[in-house]
């Protein structure tokens, strides 16, 4: 999408597309004093739901600061003050856990925030403490965490997003507002002319694959699949090989969905498609996404999937 900053290992878009109005309903809530302590976002990762977080928060503060934010065509400048202070990490009033396996949020980590959270800011200004994934956090962290949203004190606000990519534990959503996420056709069609006219991505990849995924992780797949130097009719074999090369080298669980989504992309190929036996097809496809559950949480070898792919149609 338009220009973006790069933060704690997150890439977000300067201008906000899709969710305006969620955002001013954000921004009334919190101005009249209505803001939830602790708030659930959830839905399909890559539809903008961290940027949206980010684009409230920069607004409040920079209100605060008295610095530019364009409420009118929601977008932040590449010299807003509170952005560049997040940027380098000086921001005590943004806190912000990422979740991907190379960034698990560790109990030690929780429990050093939750002792922070007992101190007012230097500026007595509200303080903003996100957790991403949430939906991956282990029994552990969630049990320390709700420790911590049961007494959030004055000035904390606890923002979780969930990327529904597991199964979320309902004491956690029982203590949060939940607001759920989506994007239209519409709004899905105009984030896509913009990620055309702000990114060298091919015309055919957007429009032929959007359908499959979210805006913004088509173009984390693109982005993977020109780093890799392949194309999309190498071998699933070849393909799958070097994503979970990646994957274990980086820990990112994007390698992985990453091979699901080409999995659907071989799936969804109409010409492949008519020329095979439809319950093979589903009984390898429900194989390949067992085997890589089963790769994540065992820590299993790149061959345990590997000889499954390689015996199989595609």
């Amino acid at each position: 999408m338009a220009s973006s900053k790069s933060f704690n290992n997150i890439d977000t878009s300067l201008d906000l597309y899709g969710h305006e109005a969620i955002l001013i309903n954000f921004i009334k809530l919190f101005e009249n004093g209505n803001f939830p302590k602790v708030s659930l976002i959830s839905g399909e990762k890559g539809i903008g739901k961290f940027t949206l977080v980010y684009h409230f928060i920069i607004y409040i503060f920079s209100k605060m600061y008295k610095e530019p934010y364009n409420l009118d065509k929601k977008s932040i400048g590449n010299n807003n003050l509170i952005l560049n202070k997040i940027n380098s990490k000086t921001f005590q009033n943004f806190i912000y856990f990422a979740n991907e396996i190379k960034n698990k949020v560790s109990i030690e980590r929780v429990r050093e925030v939750k002792k922070e959270l007992y101190n007012s800011t230097l500026d007595n200004n509200p303080r903003f403490i996100i957790f991403d994934d949430v939906e991956f956090l282990n029994t552990n962290v969630v049990n320390s965490l709700l420790k911590m949203i049961e007494e959030p004190g004055r000035n904390n606000y606890f923002i979780l997003i969930n990327n529904k990519r597991n199964n979320l534990m309902e004491t956690l959503k029982s203590r949060s507002i939940e607001t759920k996420i989506f994007l239209n056709p519409d709004q899905k069609n105009l984030i896509l002319k913009k990620i055309l006219n702000n990114h060298d991505i091919d015309d055919n990849f957007i429009f032929n694959y959007s359908y499959l995924t979210s805006p913004g992780l088509l173009i984390k797949y693109y982005y993977i699949l020109t780093e890799m130097n392949t194309e999309l009719n190498t071998s699933f074999y070849e393909l799958t090989s070097k994503l979970l090369e990646k994957y274990k080298k980086d820990k990112q669980e994007i390698y992985i969905d990453c091979i699901k989504f080409f999995l659907e992309i071989k799936f969804n190929d109409n010409n492949f498609f008519q020329n095979q036996n439809i319950i093979s097809l589903i009984k390898f496809k429900n194989e390949i996404f067992k085997i890589l559950y089963e790769y994540k949480r065992f820590n299993l070898t790149n061959n345990s999937v590997l000889n499954i792919v390689k015996n199989s149609i595609i």
